[in-house]
């Protein structure tokens, strides 16, 4: 005789598919992408050290630090710490790419000189854009709730 085995005792077969996506919401990413750095400066700026972070990285912010963004606002649910390691992540690609780049083209001491200072600043910066930008996006977000976990 066919037994048919409990629902409760089953074990559910593991998933062999892509993970989870969330969805974008455009506005909420280009209103947080815009407006982290500004809080940040707007927190920082009695350093004078956050002051002078806003022109020496915007271009560096929005050239690594968007495809980034982008790329993790589908994969991952925004928070700040979430984030905060991404950005910690593209400053050191970032440096150690761009001191490799100047090594032939402009000599060891530029390209040394280039990485310890975007090295050293981005590793304090980054992180704060890119966490705030987490915390934007999750404030910004007209359907966080629903989000899959």
């Amino acid at each position: 005789m066919t037994e048919i085995p409990k629902i409760s005792k089953m074990k559910k077969a593991p998933q062999t598919g892509p993970k989870p996506r969330y969805t974008v919401n455009p506005s909420a990413f280009f209103f947080a992408l815009i407006l982290a750095p500004i809080t940040v400066t707007a927190l920082s700026f009695w350093t004078v050290i956050g002051l002078f972070a806003l022109p020496f990285g915007a271009i560096p912010y929005l050239v690594i630090g968007m495809p980034i963004l982008l790329w993790a606002v589908g994969r991952i649910k925004p928070s700040f710490g979430a984030y905060a390691l991404l950005g910690i992540a593209g400053n050191a690609i970032m440096a150690v790419g761009g001191g490799v780049v100047l090594v032939p083209t402009a000599g060891v001491h530029q390209a040394e000189s280039f990485t310890m200072f975007f090295g050293a600043f981005g590793m304090i910066f980054a992180p704060l854009y890119a966490g705030t930008f987490g915390w934007l996006y999750a404030a910004f977000h007209p359907n966080i709730r629903i989000l899959q976990t």
